[in-house]
């Protein structure tokens, strides 16, 4: 009888001519089949390039076939989908200069499925080798033999044919892909990658990771970097993150099924998108300044376009009324002004007229959740005829992602912190560190001793109380460095002069206290950000300020070191530092020749 060829090429026959003994299934198969089909894939390739004392331990035909069917299985889901089936031994067949049948392989792998569900389990896959190899009278170290070199064979094929196509995936991702492009110019752009995104995630949430389609996926999927996606790239990012996944073919293929539902719905209702929108964005690298320092130069009702200068349009962009959060807008900003998606940026734009006759409100877009802030009514108004369909870009700084905010410490636990002050204080104010260029950090590693405590003093108000500062804090990890600790410090009277000067704003000192050996990251975040449209306002400001509303002291890296027996200590004593050493007066340096950057 003329054997069925598997594998790419028709096994020898036995030298004999005889016919092999059936080779039966061992208990210890029963046991590794039901291990988890990665699992049992790792550990019969391992074995299968294991020396032959390893390969003894179990039975060499069942460890072989075990490591075939895992070369077989592309997306590890413990079945062979007809397509992987195929693949295979097509590219099996070429590498050996066969020409392989289409009709003759799907013939196969209909034979071989017994239960006809489209697909092979491993004893199916198991059965139909071993029945053929019975078949064509080969002995069990021809098998061995036979098997080890298919194995290998389909390793190497399986390394060069990268992402694991699926035919009827690859067709929902075409047509998702087509639904998406709701301009039809064969590319998506960054609005409807985000529109997109907002009908989509719902649907994929309990299979794929929502990462799938956000924001640092487009980022990473637009390989040349022109700000769109071509369908190749679209479809290699899927299938990247398809095989991350680990979920069966059809499971992945009934989830994009959904989707495209979704979206045909959504296309059905018709696209709505406000007017195309023009970004501006900070045309010098700005400076932070506080609000009493930040209007001087600003357009205003009078001339409102005197510091236009200082902006520069980065480009348009159409934002679907989908979105839902000030992050959401955020997110496709970022990818049409190619920015990472680890940025934070305020987002300013200016609203309907006052109601005195004065300019545009200028406003901070807000909410965090849905439903929550400005963004709905941002949205609507951009769709007005008499609406001014500028956004304003600004406080761009990178967002932590190995350091969490956070919290001070208060009652016992404040209290308990300030106890274990024994040492010196080192102070960074933030004048010196922030206002115009600001000075350069400390060296890294910042070195401390036990007991000693990292100040950092920053405002609570400017202009007499009139416009307020928020500080976030940022660290790594809380056992070496403490807990942010809040001190109030009441700031100097000045000097009698022969004209009235109002009250000085309090500052106040962030401690943090060295608690044992280690090293700790941080940085400390202060701005008026939320503050703008006051200022704005009593100002009759026709855009932003220019120039930042927040800003960054750090991040500084802090190795906390034990006290040395018989070190003198000297409690409480200050130290600050002036960017270029640490100094007993606190304020900056003097500047010698042109300004450090």
């Amino acid at each position: 009888r003329e054997a069925v060829s598997l594998g790419g090429g028709r096994p020898r026959p036995s030298a004999a001519g005889g016919r092999a003994d059936r080779v039966s299934p061992s208990s210890e198969w029963c046991r590794s089949a039901r291990c988890p089909p990665a699992e049992r894939a790792a550990a019969a390739f391992a074995l299968v390039g294991a020396p032959s004392g390893a390969m003894a331990k179990r039975d060499e035909v069942e460890t072989a076939l075990e490591a075939l069917f895992a070369a077989y299985d592309l997306d590890e889901s413990g079945e062979l989908s007809r397509d992987e089936f195929v693949k295979i031994e097509m590219r099996l067949a070429f590498e050996s200069g066969e020409v392989y049948k289409m009709d003759s392989g799907a013939a196969r792998m209909t034979l071989t499925d017994k239960d006809l569900n489209g697909s092979l389990d491993y004893e199916e896959f198991r059965c139909r080798f071993l029945t053929n190899y019975t078949e064509m009278g080969m002995s069990r170290e021809e098998i061995i033999e036979h098997v080890h070199k298919q194995v290998k064979l389909a390793l190497l094929e399986r390394a060069r044919m990268g992402p694991r196509f699926h035919a009827g995936i690859r067709q929902v991702l075409r047509q998702i892909f087509f639904l998406f492009d709701t301009s039809g110019d064969g590319n998506l752009s960054p609005e409807e990658w985000i529109s997109a995104q907002k009908a989509v995630a719902i649907e994929v949430s309990d299979d794929f990771d929502e990462g799938w389609i956000d924001e640092a996926a487009f980022a990473a999927a637009d390989t040349d970097g022109n700000g769109v996606l071509d369908l190749t790239e679209f479809m290699e990012a899927s299938f990247s993150m398809f095989e991350g996944v680990k979920k069966r073919t059809d499971t992945i293929l009934v989830t994009l099924q959904r989707v495209v539902k979704v979206l045909e719905a959504q296309q059905g209702q018709g696209r709505k998108e406000t007017p195309l929108v023009q970004v501006y964005v900070q045309a010098e690298p700005p400076e932070f300044q506080p609000p009493h320092l930040s209007w001087q130069d600003e357009g205003t009702e009078e001339n409102p376009d005197k510091n236009m200068g200082k902006w520069k349009k980065a480009g348009e962009v159409c934002l679907p009324l989908n979105l839902a959060t000030a992050d959401d807008v955020a997110s496709l900003i970022r990818l049409m002004l190619k920015m990472s998606s680890e940025t934070w940026i305020s987002i300013f734009f200016c609203g309907p007229p006052r109601p005195d006759g004065g300019p545009r409100a200028v406003t901070l877009l807000r909410g965090e959740r849905a439903g929550e802030g400005n963004t709905l009514a941002f949205l609507q108004y951009l769709g007005k005829p008499n609406a001014d369909t500028r956004l304003f870009i600004k406080n761009v700084r990178k967002r932590p992602s190995k350091l969490t905010r956070q919290q001070r410490a208060f009652l016992e636990e404040r209290d308990a912190t300030l106890a274990k002050k024994t040492g010196q204080c080192w102070g960074l104010d933030w004048e010196t560190q922030l206002v115009g260029d600001g000075f350069q950090l400390p060296p890294r590693p910042m070195i401390v001793k036990v007991g000693d405590t990292v100040v950092f003093e920053v405002p609570q108000s400017d202009e007499n109380g009139e416009y307020k500062y928020s500080t976030n804090v940022f660290m790594d990890r809380t056992d070496v460095l403490s807990k942010p600790v809040d001190e109030n410090i009441e700031p100097k009277k000045a000097k009698k002069s022969k004209k009235p000067a109002g009250e000085a704003d309090p500052l106040i000192q962030l401690s943090f206290v060295a608690l044992k050996e280690g090293t700790c990251v941080l940085f400390v975040d202060m701005g008026w950000e939320d503050q703008e449209e006051k200022l704005a306002a009593t100002k009759k400001l026709a855009v932003p300020v220019a120039e930042n509303s927040t800003a960054r002291i750090g991040p500084i890296e802090v190795m906390v070191e034990k006290v040395q027996p018989g070190t003198k200590v000297e409690k409480g004593t200050f130290v600050w530092w002036n960017g270029e050493k640490w100094t007993n007066k606190k304020g900056p340096a003097k500047r010698k020749g042109k300004k450090k950057t």
